[in-house]
């Protein structure tokens, strides 16, 4: 896929760092110096958060500013335009996301009359690309459609606070008692690293839970990430965060679910939480690079001994929820 301010800014949000957010807080501080405008004379901090962030990227600082000043004026002077490439561009990294190369993605549009004549072509894609397509893709992949006709900028509703730990067990059972499910879900448990560990009941616990499910979509197994919300083990959350640990750790002996535990950085937290990210993007970015630590061995226990820390009753529920 070719890298458009569409991409770009959906990679730069993965990138971003506290070293790059000192960049930028430093940045708004400065004096403005007058100047030749087409010298673009910018200031330090911005000058080398350009730098870092282009590095980050792959790509030269003159490709990253090109990129971002033309999507800018082609936004201002021509914004019904932009919007229909938006659309398209979003559609390419939807796929791209999710790693679907061209022949995946005419399997799974084929339905629709999508083969590889019409993905080869961008102006024929943007033609296949109506409303009813673009509701089922988002139903798909669990997305705002906002988003994706580009009326919208977050590409997730952010689905904020799970207000009880045993309805989230239950949204979970259903997604997953899906009989069109091609391989073990796998659900993720994250905290800040630098928070205190979930055994302390701290109200500084923030804990992110996020769904992994691969479906068979028109012939073609699809892998979606998707975020179900956070919520602190604290202010009386103890005992029903205790029981979907517990919930997991039964799911993960009836080999029914893989459950993964990590921490990472606030930030990324916050992206999750927003629904400013794909949540795909985000985990196998992290992933990839190693971002993730797992939990300490006396957070683990709740998952590995659900019996030692739940009542009976609760036990009871977990069979018949599964």
């Amino acid at each position: 896929m070719s890298l458009s301010v569409t991409s770009l800014l959906s990679r730069l949000t993965l990138e971003q760092d506290d070293k790059l957010n000192v960049l930028l807080s430093a940045a708004a501080t400065e004096s403005k110096k007058s100047g030749d405008p087409l010298a673009v004379r910018f200031k330090p901090g911005i000058r080398e958060y350009i730098t870092l962030a282009s590095a980050k990227l792959g790509i030269s600082a003159s490709e990253f500013i090109n990129i971002l000043i033309e999507g800018v004026i082609r936004e201002t002077l021509s914004p019904f335009q932009t919007r229909a490439t938006q659309v398209v561009e979003r559609f390419q990294l939807l796929m791209d996301a999710h790693g679907l190369n061209i022949t995946d993605v005419a399997t799974l549009l084929s339905p629709w009359n999508i083969g590889l004549s019409v993905l080869e072509s961008r102006e024929r894609t943007m033609d296949y690309l109506t409303d009813p397509l673009l509701s089922e893709i988002a139903e798909w992949f669990s997305i705002n459609k906002s988003w994706l006709t580009a009326a919208s900028s977050s590409p997730i509703v952010a689905p904020g606070n799970n207000p009880d730990w045993h309805k989230l067990a239950l949204q979970i059972s259903n997604k997953i008692a899906d009989v069109s499910l091609k391989a073990l879900p796998q659900i993720i448990l994250i905290r800040d690293t630098l928070a205190p560990s979930v055994v302390h009941f701290s109200y500084e616990t923030l804990i992110g839970v996020c769904l992994i499910t691969v479906k068979l979509k028109n012939g073609f197994p699809l892998r979606v990430a998707e975020y179900l919300g956070e919520q602190i083990p604290y202010g009386g959350h103890e005992q029903l965060f205790i029981d979907f640990m517990a919930y997991c750790g039964v799911l993960q002996k009836k080999r029914r679910a893989i459950v993964t535990t990590c921490t990472t950085d606030v930030s990324s937290l916050k992206l999750l939480s927003s629904g400013k990210v794909l949540p795909v993007m985000l985990l196998d970015n992290r992933l990839n690079q190693n971002y993730l630590n797992q939990w300490e061995k006396e957070e683990l226990n709740l998952l590995h001994y659900p019996e030692k820390y739940v009542t009976e009753e609760w036990l009871k529920e977990i069979d018949n929820l599964n």
